[in-house]
């Protein structure tokens, strides 16, 4: 549970399920009064005040945001194509755009102005975040790509590719060119204990006192490329692709963070992009979300923590069984979810742990789960009886499905080749994979080869109440009625059918170069044009539209099958896998993302859980379901109600604490009502 501020947030928003605490990649933070804040790929933009809950703030934008800082209490954030937002409040975002493509990579701030830099040697001043100057490099290196700016002393430094460091003063705004000893693509800036320190590829490692005379670290030997430098008064961290360096003796000897020999408890190897020293401890962050701690726990220990330790597998699919959400990937994971917002990790048996696993399908029946070198696991609908102990010490039982949670391999493997995907029809099991396998099963547990005819890699099952449809690679599609005679099909494209799903008694396909493909029976096959030519992985129907997912965050929606439009996402990840509720979208993919969308509001009323007064002061705390909305609405005497603004339960364990003030010159309203909001 944490305080939350009123939320102003349109409908149908994705929100982040995994990994915690969200899945967005991290260029940049910055802190201010207690205040964290870190921004990154698709105009995200998250605020935690305890490091515990990162609130996703409406930035308004969908561009990339490269930087961010404060000048003053104002936040200034940096982003593609020429964007700069400004903000007094983290619930309304101002955008600026300076007419250009150029994306702006960094940004400092001194008490008098802002720099921004980036591509083509641009340079960009303010002297209050909405409106901006541009100035210019000199000299035969004008055109630089620009990737970090720092102020420290009177000065504003700037570095970018192939070594180049440029040195503004202040007040004149002017820009010389230094030499910085080296031609390697410098990434990053700060001014830490009276001394500029940049970072770059291999390793690079650089200090200055004013930014004009440069020295370069020789004291540790590194290849990997480093995108982030902060410190403190006695000690500087650095860190970049698969590691972290910490130095407390101003740069004669590192310590590598990612090892336990130099470490008490290491940081994971990972890519990152930003690092930043608030409230005695460093905070680090970078793909995919990934954000830890470092702190002493006493005079030589350092210590790396995740406050979550969400799974960073690739996730290849998701599935709704009846009451919950199943979704499986890399080394061997099998995680479930009721809906859809906290994740639970299964016990994967230990024949599968190392295991691919590429594809899932079930029904109340039983759950079949396949990957690569013929792994089968499967779930059967069994009932466990549970004893809880009530209040009053009496004790009742209960049964428990354990379908989703115990699983059960099948050994021998009946084939080797690698299997992806699985269906159910009238009780029959039906998997399919590498060169044309197809097995099926009457039991989940014994397995029996069909013949399909075709040595393509066949990936996906869907079927109606009659038939089973099979598609793969090459175009292939093969149905059947029994899933043991299979005809070919004509698909007029030789592109990869990846998936195959039946949504309301229509068959559609998806696949490779933007390929989608409709039938009502199976055996007819019509084109339908998807506007893109990305790979496009999955598709769902929920509330009476369509919804498609590929490569590189591809997201498509469309009314009738027919025209569709591109639409967005959080992330530009892969996403590989959609499933859903009557009323919510649920998409997974690459490193353990997944992303969920409410189609339709939750109008469960929440409950006032607790109530509190003291003095000038009223505490709520409500207790409902994550992504409920609602407004706090007050009373004198429950005919005349004044609207109160929109919250919204971010928190997982769908609580939400409400300190209003009263204004002790009034008269003391008695009551309130929490009214759902769509």
């Amino acid at each position: 549970m944490a305080v939350c501020l009123s939320l102003s947030t349109s409908a149908q928003t994705w929100r982040w399920s995994n990994p915690l605490p969200h899945g967005a990649n991290v260029v940049d933070m910055t802190e201010k009064l207690g205040v964290k804040i870190q921004v990154g790929e698709s105009g995200q933009l998250f605020a935690s005040d305890d490091l515990l809950l990162w609130q996703a703030k409406p930035t308004g934008v969908t561009n990339s945001l490269r930087a961010v800082t404060f000048f003053g209490e104002r936040l200034i954030v940096t982003a593609e194509r020429g964007l700069i937002l400004y903000a007094d409040s983290l619930e309304e975002f101002f955008p600026v755009s300076l007419g250009t493509t150029n994306w702006l990579e960094a940004v400092a701030a001194s008490d008098q102005r802002i720099v921004t830099v980036g591509d083509n040697g641009a340079i960009y001043t303010s002297t209050d975040g909405a409106t901006w100057s541009q100035e210019s490099l000199t000299g035969a290196n004008s055109a630089t790509w620009l990737r970090g700016v720092a102020y420290g002393g009177s000065s504003f430094v700037a570095v970018g590719e192939n070594g180049y460091i440029a040195v503004g003063n202040n007040a004149a705004k002017s820009w010389a060119q230094k030499n910085s000893t080296v031609s390697t693509h410098l990434n990053r800036i700060a001014y830490i204990n009276s001394k500029f320190w940049a970072v770059g590829n291999n390793g690079t490692i650089l200090s200055s006192p004013a930014g004009t005379t440069w020295t370069k670290v020789t004291s540790i030997s590194i290849t990997n490329n480093l995108f982030a430098v902060t410190g403190t008064n006695s000690s500087i961290l650095v860190a970049g692709d698969q590691i972290a360096l910490l130095s407390e003796d101003g740069g004669a000897t590192w310590k590598n963070q990612t090892l336990a020999t130099d470490v008490a408890q290491p940081a994971p190897k990972w890519t990152y992009y930003s690092a930043i020293q608030t409230e005695g401890i460093y905070l680090l962050s970078g793909r995919s979300g990934m954000t830890l701690e470092g702190f002493k726990t006493n005079s030589t220990a350092q210590v790396w923590v995740e406050r979550d330790d969400p799974p960073r597998q690739w996730l290849w699919s998701v599935h709704r069984m009846p009451g919950f959400y199943l979704a499986v990937g890399d080394r061997g994971t099998i995680l479930s979810s009721s809906r859809g917002v906290n994740w639970d990790l299964e016990l994967t048996p230990d024949a599968a742990t190392n295991s691919i696993l590429l594809g899932v399908g079930g029904t109340t029946n039983g759950a079949i789960v396949v990957g690569n070198k013929g792994t089968i696991l499967f779930s059967p609908t069994n009932f466990v009886s549970i004893l809880y102990t009530n209040k009053d010490l009496s004790v009742t039982s209960n049964f428990l499905s354990t379908v989703g949670t115990f699983w059960q391999p099948v050994i021998p493997a009946p084939v080797l080749a690698d299997l992806q995907g699985a269906g159910v029809k009238n009780g029959t099991y039906v998997v399919c994979g590498g060169t044309g396998t197809i097995l099926t099963s009457q039991n989940g547990t014994n397995w029996l080869p069909s013949v399909s005819g075709s040595l393509a890699f066949l990936s996906s099952v869907a079927t109606n109440a009659d038939t089973f449809v099979v598609t793969g690679d090459q175009g292939t599609i093969l149905t059947s009625t029994d899933g043991v005679i299979w005809t070919p099909r004509s698909s007029g494209t030789t592109s990869w059918l990846f998936r195959v799903k039946n949504l309301d008694e229509t068959f559609i396909a998806v696949g490779e170069n933007g390929k989608i493909l409709t039938s009502p029976d199976g055996a007819t096959w019509t084109p339908r044009t998807s506007g893109v030519t990305n790979w496009l992985n999955d598709v769902e129907k929920v509330n009476g539209e369509y919804f498609v997912v590929g490569n590189q965050g591809t997201f498509l929606r469309s009314s009738d099958m027919i025209t569709w439009t591109v639409a967005q996402t959080p992330t530009r990840k892969s996403l590989f896998s959609l499933a859903c509720t009557d009323n919510q979208l649920l998409a997974a993919g690459v490193e353990g993302v997944i992303l969920r969308m409410q189609l339709l509001p939750d109008l469960t009323p929440v409950k006032f859980a607790e109530y509190g007064k003291v003095l000038d002061q009223s505490l709520f705390l409500f207790s409902g379901m994550t992504d409920q909305k609602f407004s706090l609405d007050s009373s004198t005497n429950l005919v005349d109600w004044l609207e109160g603004v929109t919250f919204e339960i971010v928190d997982r364990s769908g609580t939400l604490l409400i300190k209003q003030i009263t204004d002790t010159n009034s008269t003391n309203r008695e009551f309130y009502r929490a009214r759902m909001a769509p």
